[in-house]
């Protein structure tokens, strides 16, 4: 490949040099006026350029430089390089089309790694029928309309939606950590699943993990596994999480709740990318890109000091909010039909099936507090109920039901609040009679934490 390497230090630039020499045609620029002098006469394939200089207060002018580049009509892919502290700063630009970073001082055997990963992208970007950079449309059902694989589960035309599937189509090729945040319910995995599905992993094994219906042991076992008579019970070795993603996506669903004791070690496997089974002394070395999921906000938490904060600038290079399904209610529409044939199909319902009007008003006007998931099972349920084509209010939930008819909406805004909290209040109320009182189990019913699950007993007032 031909890569250009811009930095104002020469002996960095030796060792850059001398790491890449092997089957690369390297160019030097020792400041940005130089490199980008260069670039007036060459087409690099990389760009590796230090983003902050001797001089400078701030980023800008090295961030300046990067949008210039990739405004070009065949922008190179951008390598920058960093400070460890500076991680906000290569996380926006990650967003903004730069393809990877490293941390100063430069570990040179990291680059064999992502050149090889930068050399894929390019010839996977070059493929016939699609130009470099090119943005591909996303169809209402997630299918790219450019190529018939892979192919996304997420479904929906909000703009905000939109735009995070384009973040996603921007970093799924880089090795970076992302955060997806969002209300319990809203399909954060199904997210983690189009940045596997999209990524260069993608022959590999997409591991998750829920870490809120676990407890701490549990998890423990769970993410490093264990060796034959490690505790009692341990009756033959069992790989971790660790181990079963690695050269894959590893997927850890409210890592808020992981406790300081487990936030310790997991954050030591990352920085080491190495660890050993419960009860075992062998090191193993593992490499998955990790996607981790919370409701929770953790730059509260690491005030707070329950979620330690050099943990949280690992997790979160990227990020993104799913917003609820009550702010995009012009996605109902399409899911619950997308849902629809989904179940009519799995029922082996052979007639075409459609919800009445008043059922699709309801569907546009209810808040949805459970988010997509409460809309799934809301769309099952109907299809399992209904003996005709056409899915009418009798298929509405009793839970449902009555707080419509028993609330009216008043100007000072409280029957909404009302309606809201009496129906979490009959979910909570339900999902413990399930799970015979057991909180864990009733959290894992829910698809919520168990912080959260206590927080809606105290705050709902149920008996338990």
């Amino acid at each position: 490949m031909n890569i250009l390497i811009v930095d104002e230090n020469e002996v960095v630039r030796r060792q850059l040099f001398w790491a890449l020499r092997g089957g690369n045609d390297l160019q030097e620029a020792a400041s940005r006026e130089e490199a980008e002098a260069l670039l007036t006469s060459m087409v690099p394939d990389v760009v590796l350029m230090e983003l902050l200089q001797e001089g400078d207060s701030d980023e800008s002018a090295g961030t300046a430089l990067v949008e210039r580049v990739l405004r070009r009509a065949e922008p190179p892919l951008i390598i920058i390089i960093t400070r460890s502290n500076r991680k906000d700063v290569a996380g926006a630009l990650l967003q903004a089309g730069v393809f990877d970073y490293l941390e100063k001082p430069v570990n040179l055997t990291d680059l064999p790694g992502i050149l090889n990963r930068a050399k894929r992208y390019r010839e996977l970007r070059a493929a016939p029928g699609e130009r470099a950079g090119q943005t591909r449309e996303v169809t209402a059902k997630g299918k790219e309309a450019s190529e018939p694989e892979p192919q996304l589960d997420v479904i929906g035309v909000d703009p905000r939606i939109k735009q995070i599937l384009e973040q996603i189509r921007r970093i799924a090729a880089t090795p970076v950590s992302v955060l997806i945040t969002g209300e319990t319910g809203v399909g954060k995995e199904i997210f983690a699943q189009s940045i596997h599905r999209l990524s260069d992993r993608r022959d590999q094994r997409f591991v998750p993990l829920n870490c809120a219906v676990l407890t701490d042991n549990l998890v423990e076992d769970e993410l490093f596994g264990h060796e034959k008579g490690a505790f009692t019970g341990a009756i033959a070795r069992r790989l971790g999480k660790f181990e079963q993603a690695n050269n894959g996506s590893l997927f850890l669903d409210e890592i808020g709740d992981l406790s300081p004791h487990l936030q310790a070690k997991f954050l030591r496997v990352l920085q080491e990318r190495q660890f050993e089974r419960l009860g075992g002394n062998q090191p193993i070395n593992t490499d998955f890109r990790l996607i981790c999921a919370t409701h929770q906000d953790l730059h509260k938490m690491t005030k707070a000091r329950t979620f330690r904060e050099d943990l949280m600038f690992r997790l979160t290079v990227v990020s993104f909010h799913i917003p609820p399904l009550r702010e995009r209610r012009g996605d109902i529409k399409l899911m619950a039909q997308h849902f629809l044939r989904e179940y009519a199909e799995a029922f082996g319902r052979q007639d075409e099936m459609s919800f009445s009007p008043e059922v699709m008003r309801f569907m546009y006007d209810y808040p949805w507090p459970g988010n997509v998931r409460e809309l799934k099972h809301f769309v099952e349920r109907a299809v399992a109920l209904t003996e005709g084509r056409v899915m009418g209010m009798a298929t509405l939930p009793e839970t449902i039901t009555p707080t419509l008819q028993g609330e009216s909406l008043s100007t000072d805004g409280g029957s909404f609040n009302t309606m809201i909290k009496k129906y979490k209040r009959q979910l909570v109320m339900e999902a413990l009679e399930m799970a015979g009182n057991n909180k864990i189990q009733t959290a894992h019913i829910l698809g919520i934490s168990k912080s959260y699950l206590f927080k809606l007993i105290k705050q709902l007032a149920v008996p338990n």
